[in-house]
């Protein structure tokens, strides 16, 4: 059940709202069986129920990382390595908070000798171990992002220049740019994206065309995207006619 539960969960994330016909569709099961999984995920207040249906609206788009991190979690690990991929030796890089960003950390080795900067405690305890040279802002603990925030954060985040910035998005408007569900996390990613040679984004197709709260980087501020494969092309084209290079991470069938 529980791989079931989080289809049904990517399935509103990118919707927004589905009834129970049309999940009960998308799912090849019956009407009570997805009323049962919608029980069950609003008892974890992770959607709302509606007559007929649910939605994951705006205000449930801040699920905590915990459930993030195993939602669409092989289409995560291939964009997170990926993205590990384009990190050159010697680099100063910055790694956002976020479940996939997280994954990053997870994939990384330390043969080439770069220096990560990082406000996530997630990233931070997956390098710990490691001989990567890594520094944690300071600041605010954010619990259900895992991320450091607030004025210690951005100031100290000022110091710092990066060859690479990888930056996590809630949601993504190919002509509007690229949002954040909690606005108390977006002054540190502008700061970031403003001190980086190159901005890249890690985000699954799913975040596409949801409806999140703050615009934080408008697609002219952004060099790469890194995605899965089920980005529409629709999509694909018209962040590439913004000037952004799309990535599409090839799976892993091992």
């Amino acid at each position: 059940m529980k791989d079931r539960l989080e289809l049904v969960l990517d399935i509103l994330a990118r919707k927004g709202y589905r009834s129970v016909i049309e999940l009960s569709t998308d799912l090849k099961v019956s009407d009570m069986t997805v009323r049962r999984y919608l029980d069950k995920l609003e008892e974890k207040k992770l959607i709302k129920r509606t007559h007929g249906g649910a939605f994951m609206g705006q205000e449930m788009v801040e699920v905590d990382y915990r459930m993030r991190e195993t939602v669409r979690r092989k289409e995560k690990e291939a964009i997170a390595r990926l993205a590990w991929s384009l990190v050159q030796p010697g680099e100063s890089i910055f790694i956002d908070a976020g479940s996939t960003t997280a994954l990053m950390a997870v994939m990384m080795g330390d043969t080439k000798r770069i220096t990560v900067v990082t406000c996530s405690t997630t990233v931070m305890q997956s390098l710990e171990l490691s001989n990567i040279e890594t520094i944690v802002l300071g600041g605010k603990l954010h619990p259900i992002s895992h991320s450091l925030i607030g004025p210690i954060a951005e100031e100290t985040v000022r110091q710092f220049h990066f060859a690479k910035a990888f930056l996590g998005a809630a949601g993504i408007n190919p002509k509007e740019g690229f949002t954040q569900s909690n606005m108390e996390e977006v002054p540190v990613k502008k700061i970031v994206a403003a001190n980086s040679k190159e901005v890249i984004i890690l985000a699954d197709s799913s975040k596409f065309d949801r409806d999140v709260l703050v615009l934080f980087l408008h697609p002219t501020q952004v060099h790469t995207l890194i995605t899965d494969s089920g980005i529409r092309p629709e999509c694909q084209a018209a962040l590439e006619e913004k000037g952004i290079r799309v990535l599409v991470a090839p799976m892993d069938d091992t």
